[in-house]
């Protein structure tokens, strides 16, 4: 065998996403939905709440499950996958990733119960730093991983 054989050949596992990139998709993402929020704040807080929640878990949830992207990993040449096989997520598996991600970001506006999801939050992303693989917590749960498109 030669030092350019692959000894992992038959590894069907996608491979850990470039960390720049991932920030680069999260801050175009991020931006971008605070963006929405700000204009749909004029007509009121909770219709701005409704609407970009209802929005985030399409773009974020059931669009990027059925295409593996969002649009700022789209952008920088991302996709969300299964981590075993690299296929799809599909429609289910997309919004069970984004509603676990949404029911942290959103229990942190809580006064006090607000601070421990914050933590818990920040430990999902530190997690994504530091693992082999560049998980987050929920991207385990649902057996998902970001990786160079």
């Amino acid at each position: 065998m030669s030092d350019f054989e692959s000894v992992d050949a038959g590894d069907a596992s996608p491979g850990k996403a470039n960390i720049g990139k991932r920030i680069g998709g999260y801050l175009i993402d991020a931006i971008t939905m605070a963006l929405i929020s700000f204009a749909l704040s004029f007509g009121g807080v909770i219709l701005s709440f409704v609407i970009v929640s209802a929005l985030s878990l399409y773009l974020f949830g059931w669009r990027m499950g059925e295409t593996g992207v969002t649009p700022g990993k789209q952008i920088v040449g991302l996709k969300i996958v299964d981590a075993n096989t690299g296929e799809l997520l599909g429609s289910n598996r997309g919004l069970q990733r984004a509603g676990l991600i949404w029911i942290i970001g959103s229990a942190s506006i809580f006064p006090v119960a607000g601070y421990l999801f914050m933590v818990i939050a920040l430990i999902d992303v530190v997690v994504a730093l530091v693992d082999d693989r560049g998980q987050r917590v929920t991207d385990r749960i649902v057996g998902s991983i970001v990786t160079d498109a």
